[in-house]
């Protein structure tokens, strides 16, 4: 709880302050079983009933007490909890956003969304619910034998002797419980992974006849969910069962004892009813604690899970000073490894890019052409060489400096549920409606936007599923023209779109370069012969280099992937 409360950089007075009203709460819940115990000891000694007004008085000011801090108890403890929430929800889908882009798609987004709802709500409960209740739980025993221990030392200390016994037994199943508390959750996260793709997958499925057989595989996924839970409440239930079976046996004991005072005539009437009426008072908060330690054990688990993500180095930001000259790029000795992984996507990559120039990217299908694109963007950062911008490499620029400064058309787009023009506007947020739709003609988005039901105000669906993939192609590109940064990254633009737009986009593309630096991976050579530079990569290295013309002369790859797509 104190690593949520640092994280979350948000005042915990409110919190604090509920807790201790539960506190005080209980304290008037039990105040009234002692008060009658005083008066009753008061009647018996002076046969009067002198103070029954004022036990009426103090009773109904401890019950007026008791429904003020019940109230004011919840309202601050919720509001705390959830303002200390909201600033750890807050840090933890920031640092998400710091992370390299590279782990962050090697993660499942059913897994990535699980870790910010479920896991989020579950440490949410901690704080909301189990941390008013524990620490009632435990301050009610407190304060109960603290006030029997003032009216019979011996019957209070042989009612809760067995109390450290009870613990060690509870304590017994805690590593195997956590075990298989984080079996249980793993399999809960890989489930949603596996839900998520299933469900964005299931038009595929269908068509390949496979829909059966990943229901199947989810079946099997539950079944072990299931045989996890009942492992999880396994050893969870047995040792609490123990724990209350033992602490009980206090009330023997008190019984053998109290039974034993009274024959020597050592135990006053008074004294023997209050501990008869309170005994079990004080035990029953003992027998909740184990439940709520077990349960705290298990939402712990989901906080130990977001920490591990928290743990994770956010990508380095840059010298706020840093300054790049102009819009050259350059590769020096490049190399890439991504982590768990014994090959080298990147080895040894060097050339320079001069502004306004088109450098092509080419190579066979897992020769690094998309790791060395992702560099440029600084989804990840190289473990030898470094990527220079304006002599500024990128690790000293910064990530929002370099942002500002690139648009990055991806071969797989990314939309969002939302209208034509907010898709296309995230290119530049403060561009007016006649900007976006600009943008959108040189693209030659404007016929099929025109065709929505609402033209640019259409929704389309989350990821643009109302749109085709070609549409969806183009409509990133206009993001890309509408920001009109002067560094393109273009990872096959035109893999998606018929010849004719395709032809259409060129041109555009070939607009926007003018004066800006652009790198570009293409599977379709035609639309690289222009190109001022083209690199050949293969198996992670720079086999080729030159223009088209030289590179069909040497013929060596770029020669032999020209005739393959039977090009003249």
């Amino acid at each position: 709880m104190r690593r949520v409360m640092r994280r979350s950089h948000r005042a915990t007075a409110r919190m604090l302050a509920g807790l201790a009203l539960r506190v005080a709460e209980r304290a008037c819940a039990i105040a009234p079983f002692f008060l009658a115990w005083w008066w009753l000891d008061d009647l018996l000694r002076t046969g009067q009933l002198r103070s029954l007004p004022l036990l009426c008085l103090l009773l109904a000011c401890l019950l007026a007490g008791q429904m003020l801090c019940s109230w004011l108890g919840q309202l601050y403890c919720f509001l705390g909890s959830y303002e200390v929430m909201g600033g750890y929800r807050e840090h933890a889908i920031a640092h998400l956003g710091r992370l390299p882009l590279g782990a962050v798609q090697g993660k499942r987004s059913g897994q990535l969304a699980s870790l910010l709802t479920d896991d989020v709500k579950r440490v949410e409960d901690i704080f909301t619910h189990l941390s008013g209740e524990l620490v009632a739980a435990c301050a009610v025993p407190l304060l109960y034998f603290a006030i029997l221990l003032a009216v019979d030392w011996r019957l209070a200390c042989i009612l809760v002797s067995t109390l450290p016994l009870a613990l060690w037994l509870l304590s017994l199943g805690r590593r195997r419980f956590a075990a298989a508390g984080r079996h249980k959750q793993e399999l809960l996260q890989e489930t949603a992974g596996m839900l998520v793709e299933f469900a964005a997958g299931l038009r595929t499925l269908r068509l390949y006849g496979r829909a059966a057989h990943w229901v199947e595989k989810l079946d099997r996924r539950f079944a072990a969910l299931r045989s996890a839970s009942f492992g999880v409440e396994a050893w969870g239930a047995g040792p609490i069962q123990a724990y209350r079976l033992v602490l009980e046996l206090g009330l023997v004991l008190l019984l053998l004892l109290a039974g034993a005072l009274a024959r020597h005539g050592e135990l006053a009437g008074p004294a023997w009813l209050l501990f008869a009426l309170v005994a079990y008072k004080l035990l029953d908060p003992l027998h909740d604690i184990a439940a709520h330690l077990q349960e705290l054990r298990f939402m712990a688990l989901s906080e130990a899970r977001i920490e591990a993500m928290l743990a994770e180095p956010a990508l380095p930001q840059g010298d706020a000073a840093a300054q790049p000259h102009g819009h050259a790029l350059r590769f020096e000795q490049v190399g890439l490894q991504y982590a768990g992984s014994e090959t080298w996507a990147l080895r040894d990559i060097s050339f320079d890019a001069a502004p306004g120039s088109v450098t092509a990217i080419i190579g066979p299908s897992g020769a690094g052409k998309s790791s060395l694109l992702h560099l440029l963007a600084r989804f990840d950062d190289p473990q030898h060489g470094a990527v220079l911008l304006g002599g500024v490499d990128l690790r000293a620029l910064g990530s929002e400096r370099l942002y500002a400064q690139l648009s990055f058309v991806f071969q797989e787009v990314q939309l969002f549920d939302g209208t034509v023009l907010d898709n296309v506007r995230i290119g530049r947020p403060g561009a007016s409606d006649e900007e976006v739709m600009a943008a959108c003609r040189e693209a030659y988005c404007d016929a099929f936007v025109r065709k929505l039901p609402h033209g640019y105000a259409s929704r389309i669906g989350e990821n643009g599923q109302r749109l085709s993939g070609g549409e969806r192609q183009r409509l990133s590109i206009a993001r890309a023209l509408l920001k009109d940064a002067p560094l393109l990254l273009l990872d096959e633009a035109t893999a998606s779109v018929d010849p004719q737009a395709q032809r259409e986009i060129e041109r555009a593309l070939g607009r926007l370069a003018q004066g800006r630096t652009v790198i570009m991976i293409a599977h379709r050579l035609r639309s690289v012969r222009h190109a001022q530079q083209i690199l050949v990569l293969d198996g992670g290295r720079i086999v080729e280099r030159g223009t088209h013309a030289t590179l069909l002369e040497e013929q060596g790859l770029y020669a032999a992937l020209w005739r393959a797509q039977d090009l003249d």
